[in-house]
């Protein structure tokens, strides 16, 4: 846990909050069963996989030298030769990774983790009918109709196959923060914490549902539960929602005018600041050690397509 908070924390330092997060579900994928050649579908950039299986970057190197400010998505942008990952992965097995942004599918290609990336709408999958044993799907952002997407799953998927697969639980709701304050106060000061929640709030509680409604859910899109996994608290993923959101771009510009060796410099300072108390929030709201509430905000399943 701690080796992976750091590298999570490395690669999202001026968001820390970013890595309990990612640490946290790296946390419960893992207790899932990854044999076997896998298509991972939401890749993203490919970092969160990347780091999940032991890869790690250099500490010159985090996702803040990959933004264009002026975008939405300030992340959907890409240079050649900047990622550069401290080691190759043998396992598992990824045969293919799919993204709907090609700024992601040229970041996979340069860590390297997959054997084979391709852009692709996640409810049209650029695959044979039941032509693979596995699936992680790592719920990703744009997507469009849900259910038809894990009917794209369940198509690609052979008899027997496997789908991995991180969720949101909808009882979490009420932690959005910026998405409260927004609808809380009219005018520039709501309006602001629109921005703050940038379509959060609307994207992730659009594909969250109860427990209940996921048990319900599964077998009836033709899968049986094997395994399931749950953790964040509710309180956590309040911190998260806020963190350094309002400060973000002005930090990003700043230690974008450092010089290279200036600027890792400094970010190793802030991280080091930062970690002891990333560790200790981690131990407490992560839900893994101790249980604040009863509540979980992410729920990791691992189902067979019967």
């Amino acid at each position: 846990m701690l080796t992976r908070l750091w590298r999570y924390h490395s690669l999202y330092f001026l968001k820390p909050h970013d890595a309990v997060n990612d640490t946290l579900t790296s946390s419960l994928l893992h207790r899932l069963d990854w044999s076997g050649p896998v298509v991972e579908i939401g890749s993203g950039d490919g970092v969160f996989s990347y780091v999940m299986h032991g890869g790690s970057f250099p500490l010159r190197f985090d996702r803040y030298l990959l933004t264009d400010l002026s975008k939405q998505d300030i992340y959907d942008s890409h240079r050649a030769d900047v990622l550069q990952p401290a080691v190759s992965l043998s396992s598992p097995d990824i045969t293919l990774a799919i993204d709907a942004k090609e700024s992601h599918v040229q970041k996979i290609r340069e860590i390297g983790f997959a054997k084979n990336c391709q852009v692709a709408a996640y409810e049209k999958l650029p695959l044979s009918s039941a032509s693979v044993p596995k699936v992680f799907y790592y719920t990703p952002h744009g997507l469009n109709d849900h259910e038809a997407a894990i009917r794209e799953a369940a198509r690609v998927l052979v008899p027997g196959g496997s789908m991995l697969i991180l969720l949101y639980d909808a009882k979490f709701k009420p932690s959005f923060i910026c998405h409260r304050l927004a609808q809380a106060f009219p005018g520039m000061f709501g309006a602001y914490f629109s921005r703050m929640d940038n379509g959060r709030y609307d994207e992730i509680t659009r594909l969250a549902k109860s427990p209940e409604e996921w048990e319900r859910f599964f077998p009836r899109h033709g899968f049986e539960i094997k395994a399931r996994h749950s953790g964040l608290s509710a309180f956590a993923w309040k911190v998260y929602d806020i963190q350094t959101r309002p400060l973000l771009k002005p930090l990003i510009r700043f230690f974008g005018f450092l010089p290279g060796q200036l600027r890792t410099f400094a970010k190793f300072l802030w991280m080091s600041i930062c970690y002891p108390y990333l560790v200790v929030f981690y131990l407490l709201f992560s839900n893994e050690y101790f249980r604040i509430d009863g509540m979980n905000c992410y729920l990791a399943y691992q189902v067979r397509k019967v």
